[in-house]
């Protein structure tokens, strides 16, 4: 039985198979703590790293990270801002810990709706600014949190050049379904002209005009995930545990590289969370 604090983290920061219930509930039933807080931080700041989670003795990434995410849902902070945003800036194939991540960027949009938002459109400022195409894309998630002030500048960052992600930031706005939206749409057609984007923006002024009749309103995807992360993870327990075709010892494994246990999978979706 799991008494401390800390003797969740040790299970979190070990355990390389299965999934630890006990010690994610345990942190996640705890009032807000600072030592909890920089575990989180610290978790995010390295979900990618190759260095970080990576078992030397049994020659694998460990999946503490997105533990420690599930975690984060009961200890939302401003803390967990910048750490959560840069994970989107790691090119990375889609895993369970991006789809965490984007779980929490609602999360924390929800419960900081004026700070958040804010800084998620920095964030996507600065992205465009460099030309960026990495996945920043999931911060987007964030919008359907934004309040009426801020849709100013939400629809001003539509008239930026070298905007990678246009196209799905249109879809976001068009899934709002704001009549301010709508006439900001119209006014920026023409400018695609040719374009796909132009389709994309079609779509939306005729579903906003009522010429779409089955269109629906969007909604973000916290609200539509399960709150109860057993029922979200568990029918995935397949995922985490042991494995009869282990990761043999030899040099260290890139995530991206191809696992060496002959699956065809890359390493890190598919013997990274395994063990002998």
């Amino acid at each position: 039985m799991i008494r401390t604090i800390q003797q969740a983290f040790d299970v979190l920061d070990t355990q390389a198979k299965g999934i630890p219930y006990e010690a994610i509930d345990f942190l996640r039933n705890q009032d807000a703590n600072e030592a909890i807080n920089q575990k989180l931080v610290y978790a995010l700041k390295n979900a990618y790293s190759g260095k970080a989670y990576y078992s030397d003795e049994l020659r694998i990434m460990l999946p503490a990270p997105l533990w420690y995410a599930i975690v984060a849902e009961k200890h939302l902070s401003e803390e967990l801002f910048q750490p959560l945003l840069d994970m989107f800036t790691v090119e990375e194939d889609w895993d369970l810990m991006n789809e965490q991540a984007v779980y929490l960027v609602g999360l924390l949009a929800r419960k900081f709706p004026n700070q958040f938002v804010n800084k998620v459109l920095d964030f996507i400022e600065e992205n465009i600014k460099e030309d960026n195409k990495k996945p920043y894309i999931y911060c987007f998630e964030a919008l359907y949190y934004a309040n009426n002030e801020q849709f100013g500048r939400i629809h001003s960052i539509l008239d930026k050049e070298n905007f990678h992600w246009l196209d799905h930031y249109i879809r976001v706005l068009g899934d709002l379904m704001r009549e301010d939206t709508l006439q900001k749409f119209k006014e920026i057609l023409p400018k695609f002209e040719g374009k796909h984007t132009a389709i994309e923006l079609q779509y939306y002024i005729d579903a906003m005009d009522g010429k779409i009749t089955d269109f629906k309103k969007g909604v973000a995807f916290c609200e539509m995930r399960d709150p109860e992360w057993k029922n979200h993870y568990q029918h995935l327990e397949y995922i985490f545990a042991s494995s009869n075709s282990p990761v043999e010892q030899g040099e260290k494994i890139n995530r991206n590289d191809s696992c060496p246990c002959g699956s065809g999978k890359k390493y890190k979706h598919c013997c990274f969370t395994k063990v002998n």
